[in-house]
């Protein structure tokens, strides 16, 4: 399967096209801010890197969230314009599943088992984080949830592979023989990965208008609640 994948969800902006799982051509910009004029420039260079153009496609795979709100919102838009154009299917991916599922596969790679469960973790900011659990294969074993670094901890009984920026957050709760961290790191050969092993589980692709975001918490910004929005005279 000839995939094109990205990510503008978390602290950067990553874009790759991958055949049966194997990357052609990888990009990764830092930063947090620009992606909207970002990943339209890594889209094209990895294309062109991996020798295809978008009629040589199979599919799609982007995140969903939980994240940045502005770059969940980046990814869905881009997925959804590529999608009416090319008339290509989405595999839609949280990155939580993206942070994991590397980890999955150096571990069968080096040990031919998946010892420990596995639990997903970013910095959520305002003293929060999302949280994803899996099962050592890497099956979800359910959705993102946001929690403070107390509440995700109390989730973790016994041990347990912590991934993502977000571990820092949540180790100091948790019993030190219990957990073993890597910080990994959000890109899309992750999403690709994630992609793949969703596919494998029987995850059916969806049209783009279809995606939905995994924002696991409510916008910042919200309309004025109860208040007319028109004052009106008399």
């Amino acid at each position: 399967m000839r995939l094109l994948a990205f990510d503008t969800a978390g602290d950067g902006c990553s874009a790759g096209v991958f055949l049966d799982g194997r990357p052609l051509a990888v990009r990764f910009s830092d930063g947090g801010i620009g992606h909207a004029e970002r990943l339209p420039r890594l889209i094209e260079a990895v294309l062109a890197a991996a020798g295809m153009d978008l009629a040589t496609l199979d599919g799609l795979a982007v995140t969903v969230g939980p994240g940045s709100f502005s770059g969940i919102r980046t990814s869905l838009a881009a997925a959804r314009g590529l999608a009416l154009v090319t008339g290509l299917a989405v595999v839609p991916v949280t990155t939580l599943e993206a942070l994991a599922a590397p980890l999955i596969d150096r571990r069968l790679l080096l040990t031919g088992r998946a010892a420990l469960p596995i639990a997903a973790v970013i910095d959520a900011r305002r003293g929060q984080v999302f949280l994803q659990r899996f099962d050592p294969a890497g099956t979800p074993l359910g959705a993102p949830e946001v929690l403070t670094p107390e509440a995700a901890a109390a989730g973790l009984r016994g041990a347990w592979q912590l991934v993502g920026k977000g571990a820092a957050l949540v180790v100091p709760h948790l019993a030190p023989q219990a957990v073993n961290v890597v910080e990994g790191r959000l890109d899309a050969a992750g999403v690709a990965l994630a992609a793949e092993r969703g596919l494998a589980r029987g995850t059916l692709p969806v049209d783009g208008f279809k995606l939905h975001p995994c924002y696991a918490r409510g916008a910042d910004a919200r309309p004025g609640a109860g208040r007319a929005l028109v004052q009106l005279e008399g």
